[in-house]
């Protein structure tokens, strides 16, 4: 590997540590200081209301002005100014708009660092899951951190406290200052900025081709139900009985770790369309596992672990292969608004809908109150709900996504 691989995997081994290392333990630290299930969920969205505003017009202008990796520094060292702040409150009131405008700083960073690596090498399709690889790994070890390493050195659980968050800043200062010696990464467009620059329509004029238009509807459709998974899956394993939730979570990084470096093989060998369709197979069983899943005996525990690992399989299957999508189908000048575009679908608005949607039927469908325990939910049907959407999402997909295997980049005079 060349040192500029090694940068790149070094980068995104903090971008997602980042991002793990505060997401995962926020229903602990929330639940801890009295936020109800609706606020947390709205806590969750914050990075979803984010993605719909900010990663497309990042990605559109600096297509165009600016070098990707001075725009990544800058969004890193403010956002952990931001998430400082955010760790000392203790109150919806004055925690969700701070976390808001610190997502407003992270969610375009994602798009960005896929930009940055996917235009420093050479081959796509080999190269990039060698590199994102080193993204679950982060993640994984945010779960450690923040869950396991605590615990053996005898400090007890921190989920419930602000140190994750704090563990977060001090990251993405990391980062920030790291980024500064990434690749030079410079803008690829030309042309002067304008309401149709800022708003990403340059890449928004992809969805007139049939197969990117589909691919984006079942993307953003699936991340309705994947919403249910990032929010509940720690509260959920907690409330039956698993210690340390946060760090057996890690577990779904661990396999996405195995499946990711084998992901250039299932593409070559089975084309874009099976492998994305087995992410979407993975996600429902992973659902219907945790239906069943429990701590009863040893056979029904193990359903919850066996869901937690198809979680980094489904991940690798879907969206590390969408990334790759993007990027062979997007013109080259509009690359970093394509990725822009798809964090828009999918981490913003398929995200802030499943958040929304979770934290309302929890509320009002499958919450309830037991003498013994005070309040607590029907997981069995949340996760059966989530299964049943992915299902009929996998059916769309099946039937009207029909990319050649060898894909060809859309030529956008031709869409005009």
């Amino acid at each position: 590997m060349n040192m500029n691989n090694i940068k790149l995997s070094s980068m995104m081994f903090l971008e997602w540590f980042i991002w793990g290392a505060w997401f995962v333990p926020l229903w602990q630290f929330l639940s801890y200081h009295g936020f109800s299930a609706a606020q947390i969920s709205l806590c969750y969205a914050t990075t979803a209301m984010a993605a719909v505003i900010s990663p497309i017009i990042i990605g559109s202008i600096t297509d165009r002005y600016f070098a990707a990796q001075k725009v990544l520094a800058v969004l890193c060292i403010l956002g952990a100014l931001l998430m400082y702040l955010a760790a000392q409150q203790t109150t919806f009131n004055l925690f969700f708009p701070i976390l808001f405008l610190y997502a407003l700083t992270y969610m375009p960073t994602v798009a960005l660092t896929n930009t940055i690596a996917l235009s420093n090498v050479s081959d796509a399709e080999r190269y990039f899951p060698r590199i994102r690889v080193l993204g679950t790994i982060g993640w994984i070890a945010s779960g450690v951190v923040c869950g396991f390493l605590p615990t053996l050195l005898g400090f007890g659980d921190i989920s419930k406290s602000n140190i994750p968050l704090i563990i977060t800043a001090i990251s993405s200062v990391v980062l920030g200052i790291f980024a500064f010696m990434l690749p030079n990464t410079p803008p690829k467009s030309t042309g002067k900025i304008s309401l149709r620059v800022i708003l990403g329509l340059d890449a928004i004029i992809l969805l007139k081709d049939r197969e990117f238009r589909t691919f984006t509807l079942c993307s953003f459709l699936f991340c309705i139900p994947l919403a249910f998974y990032y929010t509940f899956s720690n509260g959920y394993l907690t409330e039956i009985g698993m210690t340390n939730a946060t760090g057996w979570l890690s577990l779904g990084q661990v396999s996405e770790i195995l499946f990711m470096l084998c992901l250039p093989l299932f593409i070559k060998r089975y084309g874009i369309k099976n492998v994305l369709m087995l992410g979407l197979i993975t996600a429902g069983i992973r659902y219907g596992l945790f239906v069943y899943g429990g701590v009863d005996n040893l056979f029904i525990y193990s359903l919850l672990f066996i869901g937690i690992l198809l979680h980094g399989v489904s991940y690798d299957f879907y969206f590390v292969t969408g990334y790759v999508y993007v990027d062979k189908k997007a013109p080259a000048h509009v690359r970093a608004s394509a990725q822009g575009l798809f964090s828009l679908f999918c981490l913003g608005l398929g995200n802030l809908v499943g958040y929304n949607l979770g934290g309302t039927m929890m509320e009002y469908f499958f919450k309830y109150e037991t003498p013994e325990n005070g309040v607590t939910y029907n997981w069995a049907g949340m996760w059966g709900f989530g299964a049943v959407m992915i299902v009929i999402i996998a059916v769309i997909f099946l039937l009207f996504f029909r990319e050649k295997r060898e894909i060809e980049p859309i030529k956008v005079d031709q869409l005009q």
